[in-house]
């Protein structure tokens, strides 16, 4: 008898362990949907919690792609190796507190010029050869998002760059193509003054009729490799 209440007793401990376990999701989430047809993952984001399942809105597809799944086909989103993702909130800031030294020094520059790309002149090239550490987030349609960092020793020459239209598969220097890319670092003419105290960097970006995945990349200047640095998000 005793046998048999413990048994009993570990059959009941498992089902709760069970609907414990189940990921909770809510709007905003960016999840990877299994398709039922062939097996695969698809990248998306929740717009909605329904009754029935979860509102999904596909990544690189049009809302009539939008459809409702239920939670057995969802798992949490994948990660980009060397790239941290920020779950950004309309109508909130959110701040991520970082330092240079986890990130390395990008050899090859010439994407950035290119006509496919056009973050900035290579000529700037000096302000972005320090170490850099990617981040990625969302921009839903019909918004604006403000990125800035912000140096904690003004000593340390940090700038900033980000793009929209973010492609996992391609992630910097190996990057072909974007819809709108913007740099921020300190302007000058001829030579940069270095000795010139820093001072906080900000990248607006927008979305009108399409939402984008948006890559963001805070780097040192040249021989910058390490600094704390506040980065803050502000999704309008």
């Amino acid at each position: 008898m005793r046998i048999s209440v413990f048994v009993i007793f570990i059959l009941i401990a498992s089902a709760f362990s069970s609907l414990w376990s189940v990921p909770v999701y809510k709007e905003g989430n960016r999840v990877e949907v299994k398709d039922p047809k062939d097996g695969k993952y698809y990248s998306g984001i929740i717009i909605k919690v329904q009754k029935d399942g979860y509102l999904i809105h596909y990544d690189g597809y049009s809302d009539s792609y939008d459809e409702v799944v239920s939670s057995d086909r969802l798992k949490e989103r994948g990660e980009i190796e060397g790239v941290q993702f920020i779950q950004s909130e309309k109508k909130k800031t959110v701040i991520v507190n970082g330092n240079l030294k986890t990130g390395n020094v990008m050899e090859d520059l010439e994407w950035a010029e290119s006509s496919s790309m056009a973050c900035w002149p290579g000529i700037r090239n000096v302000e972005f050869e320090g170490n850099q550490v990617f981040y990625w987030t969302d921009l839903p349609k019909k918004s604006e998002l403000k990125i800035t960092v912000k140096p904690k020793d003004p000593k340390k020459r940090i700038n900033l760059y980000a793009f929209s239209g973010f492609d996992p598969k391609y992630v910097p220097p190996k990057v072909y193509g974007a819809v709108s890319c913007e740099a921020s670092h300190p302007t000058w003419i001829g030579q940069p003054d270095f000795s010139k105290p820093s001072e906080p960097q900000s990248v607006e970006l927008r979305a009108v009729g399409n939402s984008y995945r948006v890559f963001i990349g805070v780097s040192g200047a040249k021989d910058v490799l390490d600094g704390d640095y506040e980065l803050v998000l502000e999704l309008k």
